[in-house]
């Protein structure tokens, strides 16, 4: 009744409540790993996996335990490239009993060709990169991390009132982003502006160009075609259904000529900006690509859609990524 008649003692009860759940989940998980049972669980599911990730050595995803996890999979699952993966699901080849699985990148990071590859390199992994030629020849970040940095720079009065300017939901950092990758490609080119005028002063820091600053060609050709298979993730990274076809066509025929152009071989696999698609997208996709991976959380079971191939999101914490070997949405 007290808890009733006091909603802040009531959202505390929810809060420690679900703090209790968290605690509880990550120690089981811990459990489960230090006894073999993450693994056991996934080798009894007859399925393909793709990991997908995105940056390396950030916060969200130090290098220590980036390794970690790579020589965890290394030692539990065979990681094999993905476009042989493509190759066996054309050919309805029976899913093995070894736990096969493929290792993905999106954006084409330069964290990802310094911190991620030597790691890769001495380990012997094979993985995808998915690249946006237009952001590598313009040194370009994408435009949803140029946004989020300048909404970081605003204070949150300033937010506040800039929000309401564009008439916008919220003005949560991570809300408005959301927001921006719903809006038809011009409208969101007019706010992108309208917060360029907001954020005059505005200067990357050093943590930011190591999170978001692209690869630029000379990086990405040290990557051993050997080891590295290169995708296209589209021309400048806009979220696909906002467009017309004509702009769809543009982003994803364009991309991969300029990739091919520049590497001297085949791009054949693509990752949808945001897993953002359509019929339209996905249409033309089939088009241009043999395949392409969607930001959906789960295995790769069969019958498998290969033009919509979900993956397994990476995890700092190796006991949280090893059970989501076959509980991907965990």
């Amino acid at each position: 009744m007290l808890a009733e008649s006091h909603p802040s003692l009531l959202h505390g009860e929810h809060a420690v409540a679900g703090r209790l759940t968290q605690f509880v989940g990550a120690s089981a998980q811990s459990v489960a790993l230090a006894s073999g049972v993450s693994s056991w669980l996934a080798r009894r599911q007859l399925s393909r996996r793709i990991l997908m990730l995105h940056g390396v050595g950030g916060p969200k995803l130090p290098v220590a335990d980036f390794k970690r996890a790579m020589v965890w999979l290394a030692q539990n699952f065979r990681i094999v490239p993905l476009d042989a993966m493509v190759n066996d699901i054309a050919i309805a080849k029976p899913v093995a009993r070894d736990a096969e699985l493929a290792i993905t990148f999106d954006d084409g990071l330069r964290n990802q060709g310094r911190l991620a590859y030597p790691i890769l390199q001495a380990l012997g992994i094979p993985a995808a990169i998915f690249l946006c030629p237009g952001l590598i020849d313009n040194k370009q970040w994408q435009w949803n991390h140029e946004a989020r940095a300048r909404l970081n720079r605003l204070s949150p009065a300033q937010r506040n009132e800039w929000a309401r300017a564009q008439q916008a939901p919220s003005a949560h950092i991570e809300a408005l982003i959301a927001w921006l990758k719903q809006q038809p490609l011009q409208p969101r080119l007019r706010i992108e502006a309208s917060l360029r005028d907001a954020t005059p002063g505005f200067a990357p820091t050093a943590e930011e160009h190591a999170a978001y600053d692209p690869m630029d060609w000379d990086e990405v050709a040290a990557l051993d075609p050997r080891l590295i298979t290169i995708g296209s993730h589209t021309v400048t990274h806009p979220i696909l259904s906002t467009l017309d076809e004509a702009g769809i066509q543009q982003e994803l025929q364009a991309s991969r000529l300029m990739l091919e152009a520049r590497l001297a071989r085949p791009v054949e696999l693509f990752c949808y900006p945001n897993g953002s698609h359509d019929e339209r997208v996905r249409r033309i996709a089939t088009q241009v690509y043999r395949a392409a991976v969607t930001t959906e959380e789960g295995l790769v079971t069969e019958p498998v859609d290969i033009y919509a191939m979900p993956r397994i999101p990476v995890a700092a914490q190796l006991p949280l990524l090893a059970w989501r070997m076959h509980r991907p949405w965990a």
